[in-house]
């Protein structure tokens, strides 16, 4: 009977510290006693211990993938009542745009059927600076147009008083795309774009405005795949348990976060058996790893070598599709950890005569010498660490 009334008593203590004991786990400012935490292995990063103990569900967003633009899409709610836009999630910038009736511009789409009409939104407000332009660059063009502010939500919940772009023009390319917009999950000191995604994880009480990416490699596949917020999934968690999570700290920046890490080298590696050799392309290289890019980009020069080497084999193969394994491996070799991409990550699309490689030369200027895209990420499960500044890659 003593022995029944004792353990009663453990377990309303535990049920009443339960929700302590996690805070205590989450919090990233606290180091809590491995004894709190029994698992074999390294102690994961405070974000990923949070999300194994809270349902992912509600930080989790769909992706889906468009073939003919290789490119990745999810989505948000904008305006009062909502209005639903896919968007693209880019690492690569750091500002929000979306599809608008503003833009009256020859350029401008004229078949959509998704639009943010500011004058429908009860929550709408003008921008400080009434009528501010501003112009936002990608590799694929332009878009041009006025601030403005409103609600944007993400799986439900709610980011109120949001800066965003509503574009008055931009470049065919750009107008032409599937996508409603471009959210950036890069950081400027100077837009609070970036604070999307802070403000959501601080008021879902996660300690950790980190982000992770799961992009699928079935290419055929509408699912393309996830994006975590405030942290990272169970794949994360378990990549850690098995120790295979690697990290590679940011480059410093003044204008920190930048989503840009080191190069070691970039190399190729050719024949198979013993008669495999390595050509060093380039070393102490920088990288700006952008879920919003589509391929690996790079300088021409080394992009040049590389697809030089590759379609000189390519032009003796009769039937490229099944003799891939003959293809040079790309190597990117990044915080000491080897990188590496094979002809089945590289070539994306095959025609009757002819493949596309996914590899191409930089086409605006850069901070960074190459850009890591979807050709990478695709082979790697990627975390965007904002607590320890670090990009953290597993292979899927």
């Amino acid at each position: 009977m003593k022995l029944l009334h004792l353990l009663a008593i453990l377990a309303i203590f535990f049920i009443k510290t339960y929700h302590a004991r996690q805070y205590f786990i989450c919090n990233p400012e606290i180091m809590i006693p491995w004894t709190l935490f029994p698992i074999k292995g390294p102690l994961p990063a405070p974000e990923i211990r949070c999300r194994y103990y809270i349902s992912p569900d509600k930080f989790k967003i769909p992706l889906k993938y468009n073939k003919n633009e290789n490119a990745y899409y999810g989505a948000i709610s904008i305006g009062t009542p909502p209005v639903q836009m896919n968007v693209q999630f880019d690492t690569g910038s750091s500002s929000l745009w979306v599809h608008s009736t503003l833009c009256d511009s020859p350029a401008c789409p004229k078949n959509r059927t998704r639009y943010y009409d500011h004058n429908s939104s009860e929550t709408y407000q003008k921008y400080e600076k009434e009528n501010e332009s501003s112009t936002l660059w990608y590799g694929s063009g332009s878009v041009n147009g006025i601030w403005s502010r409103d609600t944007i939500s993400m799986n439900g919940y709610k980011v109120n008083n949001q800066r965003f772009l509503e574009p008055t023009d931009m470049s065919e390319q750009i107008s032409n795309g599937a996508y409603d917009g471009i959210m950036g999950l890069n950081y400027n000191p100077e837009r609070d774009s970036f604070n999307i995604l802070s403000k959501y994880c601080e008021e879902q009480e996660m300690h950790g405005n980190g982000f992770s990416f799961y992009l699928t490699k079935n290419e055929s596949d509408e699912n393309g795949g996830e994006l975590w917020l405030c942290g990272s999934d169970k794949y994360d968690y378990n990549y850690q348990l098995e120790g295979k999570m690697k990290y590679v700290n940011e480059v410093k920046s003044s204008t920190g976060l930048s989503w840009t890490i080191p190069v070691e080298k970039v190399s190729i590696t050719s024949g198979y058996g013993d008669k495999r050799y390595t050509e060093i392309i380039a070393t102490n290289n920088t990288a700006l790893v952008a879920t919003g890019s589509s391929f690996i980009h790079g300088p021409e020069e080394h992009v040049t070598a590389i697809k030089r080497s590759i379609e000189s084999i390519l032009s003796t193969m009769q039937d490229p599709r099944s003799n891939l394994h003959q293809l040079p491996n790309i190597t990117f070799t990044m915080g000491g950890e080897d990188y590496v991409l094979t002809a089945q990550d590289y070539i994306t699309e095959y025609d009757d005569a002819d493949v596309t490689i996914g590899l191409s030369k930089t086409n605006t200027p850069s901070p960074s010498e190459w850009v890591l895209g979807a050709v990478f990420l695709r082979k790697y499960y990627t975390v965007f660490d904002t607590y320890f500044h670090r990009i953290g890659f597993a292979e899927i």
